[in-house]
């Protein structure tokens, strides 16, 4: 920054003593240059009083105080402002929301809660009654069912034992040989167990041998019937055609 220029100020102490001293020599100059031509009585010099001069310091002029200018702020950006879109009739006319209808309140049921307690308790028991009505019916027709296939494979069977069964003479219509066989899934005979005698040992044996003689015995399809019913079936074989 560039300082200000300073002011000088005319200071009279200065000139104070030279211009005494100068007027002294003027003086005694022009004194000297008339004495020869004067015829009065010499005259006396007299010798001037001693000015005294002092020196009086006046106070030094304060400087100034610089005020500095304040800067000038700056502007504040002026943002430019949106024109609001008008509003259109769609806008300004909006449907008002229709207002949800009101339920109905419950009606409260004037029947007592023990008694609501007390039939719903006697519809479960109902409901329990009718389901385990409707289970024992399906078991019993199922079961029905499993029997009638029971009774239907033993006559095919036994039919095809009778076929090949040839008893001895000694053997009577009464007499009744009862035979465990085992079979597999396929129907073929594994083992034959004789569980009770007809009391005639050559009928027991001859009605083994045709058990075995068969070989292949007509059995269901159905796994869960034959794991059931016929995995092991037991066999009650009379001779028919025996005499009496």
């Amino acid at each position: 920054m560039m300082e200000s220029p300073r002011l000088h100020f005319f200071d009279p102490r200065s000139f104070t003593i030279p211009s005494i001293l100068s007027g002294t020599i003027v003086l005694s100059s022009i004194i000297l240059l008339l004495a020869p031509w004067s015829k009065s009585e010499p005259m006396v010099y007299k010798t001037p009083k001693h000015v005294s001069a002092t020196l009086v310091q006046l106070d030094k002029p304060k400087p100034k105080k610089v005020v500095k200018k304040p800067k000038p702020k700056p502007k504040p950006v002026q943002k430019p402002k949106v024109e609001s879109k008008p509003k259109t009739n769609q806008e300004k006319a909006k449907p008002a929301k229709p207002k949800p209808a009101e339920k109905p309140e419950a009606k409260i049921n004037p029947q007592p809660i023990e008694d609501n307690f007390a039939e719903q308790l006697a519809q479960e028991e109902s409901q329990r009654e009718l389901e385990r009505l409707m289970k024992e019916e399906e078991a019993a027709k199922q079961a029905e069912q499993e029997q009638e296939a029971v009774n239907d494979y033993t006559s095919q069977i036994v039919g095809l034992i009778q076929s090949v069964w040839r008893f001895p003479p000694s053997a009577k219509h009464d007499q009744v040989v009862m035979l465990k066989v085992f079979l597999v899934p396929t129907g073929e005979v594994t083992e034959v167990q004789l569980l009770e005698s007809s009391g005639n040992p050559a009928l027991d044996r001859s009605a083994e041998q045709a058990v075995w003689k068969v070989g292949k015995l007509p059995v269901p399809d159905d796994v869960v019937l034959f794991e059931k019913q016929f995995r092991q079936i037991i066999l009650k074989l009379q001779p028919e055609n025996a005499r009496l």
